[in-house]
This record gives structure tokens, sequence and C-alpha cells, in this order.
């Protein structure tokens, strides 16, 4: 028969939220007060994220407070940046009015910053679970954070109607979009959404000469369009881009230069900019994110009033809650994995979005069948043409566009590379 383990008398415990929105943090709230209300602790609230720690400044989250909270985006209790180097007895203050209101331990959620801040403060001696929450979803140690779907589904929405424009106004658009450090939001997002070309900065430096052979290749094509999705943090080799300490301004670069470039070689291509930043972090959360956010919420009850699981971060592996001790890690950032099954499904359409298959046939069609090309040039209709190419298993636009492509005075196109063609 298993011993019992005693039971914590604990009275209170507060909760607090740092760093940039997130949609799902109000679902982390709510299930931390039904999870505590179920055992018969309080919760207090910390308003406008470590600043009300610091300040001592809470409410108290009663059960009519959270009821219908779960569907909203935001933070009902706010959030900030608080810096604690600009307070270097911050910990101190904060240990300090903690154990004066009765407050038992503490459930911080946020990303990288809230995450070293848990840290320090359960090396001080309170008891701290952390909730990892970002957009970015570069935590490491957690396969996925709450609020990465959302941003994915809204950044997917407004791709996708940034597409329909590319196409009906024969435009190129070059979208930045958040991510700090890492390619997890634009990878997946790009996924999602089919854009033309998706840039991280695991892949390494912008390669500008290929975005441009892109858009001749699509031109080509009569495609006169795309979506180029490059994350804040890709890069031209010449060092990250920041604007006042945050990252900005790679895309309107890429832009820039990508225009530069095609003027160089005669052409004139209409390329516009926009940034996909702070829609994302307050949309609607998805119902994924609703119910993971709020299952992390009563789980991180759980942990904090259990003295071995005190100090850690929660997660949730295989369906199954887990931790990780806070001190694992902090400080430490999980990249795009360029071995992963994402990254290659993000190379793939990146390729495909290329056409260089479609290319290839008609460069083949041309320098092998060049004669009878131009006898069908010469004597057969378009519907013929469509039909002949139906027959011999052709795409009937490849053939119609090699034929029409004799019309082009002087048009010269290199041979093609069999040794290319796997």
């Amino acid at each position: 028969m298993n011993a019992t383990v005693p039971r914590l008398e604990i009275e209170k415990i507060g909760v607090f939220v740092a760093g940039g929105p997130a949609a799902g943090i109000n679902s982390v709230i709510k299930g931390v007060v039904q999870a505590a209300d179920n055992r018969g602790i309080r919760v207090v609230g910390y308003l406008d994220g470590a600043r009300g720690l610091y300040d001592n400044d809470f409410v108290h989250l009663t059960r009519e407070r959270v009821e219908n909270i779960d569907f909203l985006g935001g933070s009902i209790l706010g959030l900030s940046r608080f810096d604690l180097r600009e307070h270097p007895d911050s910990v101190e203050v904060i240990s300090r009015n903690i154990r004066r209101c009765g407050v038992y331990g503490i459930i911080s959620i946020g990303g990288e910053g809230t995450l070293q801040l848990a840290h320090l403060m359960s090396e001080e001696g309170l008891p701290v679970v952390h909730v990892p929450k970002t957009i970015d979803n570069d935590i490491w140690g957690v396969p996925q954070t709450f609020g990465f779907d959302t941003a994915v589904q809204e950044a997917t929405r407004l791709l996708s109607t940034l597409k329909l424009d590319a196409e009906a106004s024969d435009t190129w658009f070059v979208v930045e979009i958040m991510g700090r450090e890492v390619g997890h939001l634009a990878m997946e997002s790009g996924i999602a959404s089919g854009v033309t070309l998706t840039l991280i900065p695991e892949a390494g430096p912008i390669d500008v000469a290929s975005a441009v052979d892109l858009v001749i290749s699509r031109r080509k094509l009569h495609l006169d369009w795309g979506v180029i999705l490059v994350a804040e943090a890709a890069h031209l080799g010449e060092g990250k881009i920041k604007t006042k300490g945050r990252f900005g301004g790679v895309g309107d670069e890429l832009a820039q230069r990508l225009e530069e470039s095609l003027e160089g070689r005669g052409l004139t291509v209409r390329i516009r900019t926009s940034h996909l930043g702070y829609f994302l972090r307050c949309a609607l959360p998805t119902g994924y994110d609703r119910e993971y956010a709020a299952r992390l919420g009563l789980t991180a009850v759980r942990f904090l009033t259990n003295p071995s699981q005190c100090g850690s971060m929660v997660l949730v592996r295989d369906e199954q809650a887990d931790c990780l001790p806070i001190a694992e890690s902090a400080g430490k950032t999980r990249f795009v994995d360029t071995g992963g099954n994402r990254y290659r499904a993000m190379l793939a359409l990146n390729q495909y979005a290329a056409a260089e298959q479609d290319l290839r046939e008609r460069r083949e069609l041309r320098s092998q069948s060049g004669e009878a090309l131009e006898w069908l040039r010469q004597h057969l209709s378009q519907d013929t043409l469509a039909c002949i190419a139906k027959r011999l298993g052709l795409l009937p636009e490849h053939l119609l566009e090699a034929v029409m492509d004799l019309r082009c005075e002087g048009e010269s196109e290199p041979p093609s590379d069999t040794k290319d063609d796997e």
C-alpha cells in the first residue's frame, strides 16, 4: 500500500504574464483559477507583468472574473517587458512583496525573458512554475508553445488573401513576419498558405540572385506575380537587421535589392512590401490553443503545490503533462530543425513555385523538336496544337508555349542540361 503524500496547506498563489501577447493567455489564467479553486486555494493576478510584482499591484481572480475570458485574445492582467537591469533590487523586492501578502508561490506566463525572471525568483527560494508562451515557438525543450497555432492560422489567412491580390494585380509582395531569432512561424505559415518563396534564418544568408531567377522563371510561364515570405531574423549575409534593438527591415531591404537587380536585367516588376507582426498576437485563439493553454494552467497548479516539481516549466509531450527544470531551458533557443520533415516540405514548395520542371520541358521541346515545332506554328491552329499535346501526354500549355516562343525574334535559351534533370 502506497504511503499518502501529505498535502501542503496553501491559502493563496499568484499568477502574472510578461512579454508580448499571445492567443491563449486568458485560457491559462482561467485554468489556474479553476484548478486552484478545486483545491480551496485563492488566486491573485499581478497587473502589468512583473511590474505588478515589483509594485505589489494585484487583483483577486474570482470565478466571476474569469468565467468568459478564455475565448478572448490579449490578457486580462495586462503585461509588460519589465527590465530587471533597471531595478537591481527587483528580485529581492518581488520576493518580499509576495511573502508579505501570504502568497505561497507564483505561476509565471511568458517567453524567454520571463523564463529567466522565473529562474531568478526560483533561485531566491520562491516556489515558481513557468508556463511557456510565445508566438515565436522558440523556447528550448518545448514541442510547441500556446499562441503559435493561432498565429499560424491568422498569418495563413492574411497571406492567402495577399496571394489573390498578387495574382489579380500582377504584383510581387515581400512580406516580413515575426519570429525573433528563429523561422518557425514563417516556415509553417509559408507551408500552410502556399506562398511562392519562404526564407528563414536557419537556411543561411538570402540569395538575392536566386530570388531574381525565380521572378524571371515565373514570368516566362506568364506568372508575373508571387509572395515572398521572409522571417524577421533572416539576413543577407551582412548581419541581422535591427531598429532600436528590435528585428525589422529585412523585407524592405530584400525588396529594394530585388527591384534593383531586375532593373539591371532590363525588367520592370511591380514589388510591394508588407509586415505581419502585431496582427498575429491578439487574434481570437483557435480551439487548439484554448484547450492546450487551459491544460497548461490546470497542470501548473498541480506542479506548484508539489514541492518536488517547483522550479519547473510545464509542457505537454505525447498527450502527457510533463515538466522541465527552468534552469535547463533558460537562456536557450529552439531553432528550426533543418533535417526535419517540415523544413524539407518548405524547400520542396519553394522548388515547385520556381516551376523549374515546366521550364525544362519547354526547353527540351524547343531544342529537340525545333523543325517540327516550326512546321506546326505555320500550319496548325491552337486548338489542333492542344489536341496534339494531349495525345503526346504533355501539358497543352507547354507545347503551345514552345511553339509561340518561336515567334520571338532573336530568342535564345541555353540548352537543357540533362544531368540536372533528375
